[in-house]
């Protein structure tokens, strides 16, 4: 079986906030807005069972279109193929 390719996204206490999915193969998350808002760091966990921990230097909100952009290192796993 195939793990689901999204990101947990929760917070330092451990509660969830949202899900993602990877973009690139720079480790760059996609979410949405909602699911970092507020938090001074975002713990984010792969399907694969890594975990990375960032800080709001490492996300960029674009509330405009009700999505962030985190980037992150260590999580591993491929982008999710996004198809025209």
């Amino acid at each position: 079986m195939v793990d689901p390719p999204l990101v947990r996204i929760c917070d330092l206490a451990g509660r969830p906030r949202g899900a993602g999915f990877l973009a690139d193969d720079r480790g760059t998350v996609v979410t949405s807005h909602e699911a970092v808002d507020g938090l001074g760091r975002v713990v984010l966990h792969a399907p694969g069972g890594a975990t990375c921990v960032v800080g709001p230097e490492s996300v960029r909100a674009l509330p405009g279109a009700d999505l962030a952009l985190v980037h992150t290192e260590g999580l591993g796993g491929a982008p999710l193929p996004v198809g025209a």
